[in-house]
């Protein structure tokens, strides 16, 4: 066996990529975790710890480059020289994003979830450019660098030149770190959010501690800078000082969304239309089958309209196509939509406000939990339940036992499923595939230059008796 102690260096070929985004190699047998390793590369690694079932590595040279790897040129230079840890695939070619990803979930859902390649309809994928990001998380420390954090740091590289964020927000990035420098030293995060256009720039500062008060006079006497809407907030998100609008309005699939700069909303600029007609499609194309099985369809409608509800609806990203679904159908469809964050909430308030107004449906925005409100649900009675339709795009942390409880309570006719994270969509399928059945399996390259994909997955529910 190899020498495979902490510090002693070895030379492994990659052989594919796994959930989590780290390269997969074997030495003398023992499995061998490479971050930055891409398939087809040879490259020299560090041992950093090891066990006699897993090593994780340290890559130090790219011996032999494999298909799926940008040539060092092209790359970002603070990515290339390790400085800057904003994305963690920078050297995979963007061509390669779709056997990449497709293979990291379909390798999640097989080991996870016990979802076999027979189990599962064709993959689709919907792939993107660079310089795709809306909304950004960038850090600020007392020297008064602005950017991201280096590699497994605390570390703030200063952002200078990025493949993520997007043009328009690099053009301002010199004004924005002169503005905030001249409020004095301070330590925090500014969340950032533009128009698809980069017209518009909201900013959002919170503070990690001490020097609120005084940073906030300098806010009120400065104004807004670079910003065309600025505010100052403390560790516990109490506004301190704010100067312009503090929402902005996306178009996307021919809607308007009012965001608010604290907002969670989808972040990848290209995609927007495209991930809203992927879930139209997908809806569109299960109410069609339902509404031609004629028998069964007309039952249930004698007893009451069909009733969506999405789950973790924000400012209402997914509640929209449901309500253009709801506007072809005949009769009364009820439409719920959930959210608990007070920002996303009252965004998503205004916008079913405006939607109704203007010819949609009318929905009702709940604030509360998904795991409340599927509490609140009383089971069915009949073999139809409830809820026809239920949307869920959870956090990272992917559905809870609550949830996945109360989905199985009430057993809706199809669920659909948003996730950023294949492991704990795999989880979750893992205990849901009990009575659904996947029909639709869509991938969405929303975070390019990264390990992270977006899922969409449509379930029917198993008919069984």
């Amino acid at each position: 066996m190899a020498d495979v102690r902490p510090a002693r260096r070895a030379e492994v070929r990659i052989e594919r990529v796994v959930p989590g985004g780290d390269g997969l190699a074997r030495l003398s047998g023992v499995v061998v975790l490479v971050p930055g390793g891409l398939p087809g590369d040879r490259v020299r690694m560090r041992v950093i710890e090891a066990s006699d079932r897993l090593v994780r590595g340290a890559l130090e040279e790219v011996l032999s480059p494999g298909e799926a790897r940008r040539p060092d040129a092209e790359m970002c230079p603070r990515a290339r020289d390790g400085s800057c840890g904003g994305c963690d695939w920078p050297a995979a070619r963007l061509d390669h994003h779709r056997d990449l990803k497709t293979a990291l979930v379909l390798d999640a859902l097989r080991r996870l979830a016990g979802l076999r390649a027979e189990d599962l309809p064709e993959t689709r994928w919907l792939g993107s450019a660079r310089n795709y990001r809306l909304r950004n998380r960038l850090h600020l420390d007392r020297e008064g660098r602005l950017g991201f954090f280096a590699p497994r740091s605390n570390v703030v590289a200063n952002l200078e030149t990025c493949e993520i964020v997007s043009k328009a927000l690099l053009a301002r990035l010199p004004a924005i770190r002169d503005f905030l420098r001249g409020l004095g030293p301070m330590e925090g995060e500014l969340g950032t959010l533009e128009d698809r256009e980069g017209r518009t720039l909201l900013g959002e500062l919170r503070l990690e501690k001490g020097d609120g008060l005084q940073i906030s006079l300098k806010v009120r006497e400065r104004g807004k800078g670079p910003f065309d809407g600025f505010r100052i907030v403390d560790a516990g998100g109490r506004v301190l000082a704010a100067d312009g609008p503090t929402s902005l309005s996306i178009v996307a699939g021919g809607a308007s969304f009012d965001v608010s700069v604290s907002s969670f909303f989808q972040g990848n600029l290209y995609l927007l239309d495209a991930f809203l007609e992927e879930i139209w499609t997908a809806l569109r194309a299960v109410l069609g089958r339902e509404e031609g099985n004629g028998a069964r369809a007309s039952r249930a409608s004698s007893r009451r309209g069909p009733r969506f509800v999405d789950l973790y609806a924000g400012v209402g990203f997914l509640t929209r196509p449901l309500l253009e679904l709801a506007a072809d159908k005949s009769g009364v469809v009820d439409i719920t939509s959930v959210e608990i964050d007070p920002s996303s909430f009252s965004s998503l308030s205004k916008n079913l406000s405006l939607w109704s107004s203007s010819g949609l449906p009318f929905g009702r925005a709940v604030r509360t939990s998904a795991e409340s409100f599927l509490h609140s649900q009383k089971s069915p009675s009949s073999p139809d339940s409830p809820i026809d339709i239920v949307v869920a795009d959870p956090p990272r942390a992917g559905l809870s036992p609550a949830v996945r409880a109360g989905i199985l309570r009430l057993l809706p006719r199809r669920l659909l499923m948003v996730s950023c994270d294949p492991p704990t969509l795999a989880r979750d399928l893992s205990v849901l595939k009990s009575r659904y059945t996947v029909e639709r399996l869509t991938l969405l390259d929303l975070f390019p230059q990264t390990h992270h994909v977006e899922t969409v997955v449509l379930l029917g529910r198993r008919e069984v008796g």
